[in-house]
């Protein structure tokens, strides 16, 4: 296969990604991914295979905040961003599902609010080209680049059925170029709707003052029966008394 034509763009900013000399605000609302939380039964094997294959550095390791014997680790993807995993007891028992609880290739069919797959960042179709190189030298077998326009991207599935991709951006995401007037209509929208998701309505922060609405107003967590009292207790206390029954901010080890 040819390698793709060289192209050094890296991620693009907001504005690249909007409509030009539109001015919005932007404080306060979401600007990128945090953490990502994978589940899993094996966590030295997800671990060596982020550390190993991918490259990514583990930067935590510790039993998961308010939760019994189930392991966080946490791989670095930047200064703000990391791609976490949780391995529970409860995990153990449970067996994957293809096409329910994984797609099974990076396309495939997967029950509604599961994750399809996961694509992680690299700056230059270079940095792309190395990370396929880094795959394939640790036997993993590896599609792409393909050309998606936006991005270029390689694909591959990792450990438990888990399906990556790596995509490193080409250009700017032009909205009225990537909006089609087709898939609009599929999807039950109208011109006013994609006016509104194109501009989200401003929103003045309280201070945190807005008042905690009924928890069984909206879809909510849905918690194990041996959780009932802690569940009762966390839905009926104030922010403050929450605070002080799961707050951890000490590491596990001193200083």
């Amino acid at each position: 296969m040819n390698a793709p034509a060289t192209n050094p763009t890296t991620t693009p900013s907001r504005t690249a990604v909007d409509a030009p000399n539109v001015p919005r605000p932007t404080v306060g609302l979401p600007n990128g991914l945090h953490h990502l939380a994978v589940a899993t039964r094996d966590a030295k094997a997800q671990i060596e295979f982020f550390t190993d294959v991918l490259g990514l550095e583990l930067v935590a390791l510790y039993w998961m905040h308010g939760v019994a014997n189930t392991v966080h680790a946490f791989l670095r993807l930047s200064d703000t961003a990391t791609l976490a995993l949780v391995q529970g007891p409860e995990m153990e028992r449970i067996e994957p599902q293809l096409g329910v609880s994984h797609a099974g290739f990076t396309a495939g069919p997967v029950a509604p609010g599961a994750v399809q797959h996961v694509a992680l960042n690299v700056d230059t179709v270079d940095d792309l080209l190395a990370m396929r190189d880094r795959i394939r030298s640790r036997g993993y077998w590896v599609m792409g680049p393909i050309d998606h326009g936006m991005c270029k991207s390689i694909y591959l599935a990792g450990p438990e059925g888990l399906q990556l991709e790596l995509a490193a951006w080409t250009g700017g995401v032009a909205a009225e170029r990537w909006i089609d007037p087709e898939v609009v209509a599929f999807c039950g929208l109208d011109a006013s709707d994609v006016a509104r998701y194109r501009r989200p309505a401003a929103f003045a922060s309280q201070g945190g003052a807005v008042a905690q609405p009924d928890p069984n107003a909206r879809p909510g967590f849905v918690f194990p029966d041996e959780m009932r009292d802690v569940a009762a207790t966390l839905l009926s206390s104030s922010d403050a008394e929450i605070a002080a029954l799961l707050d951890h901010a000490e590491p596990p080890v001193p200083a």
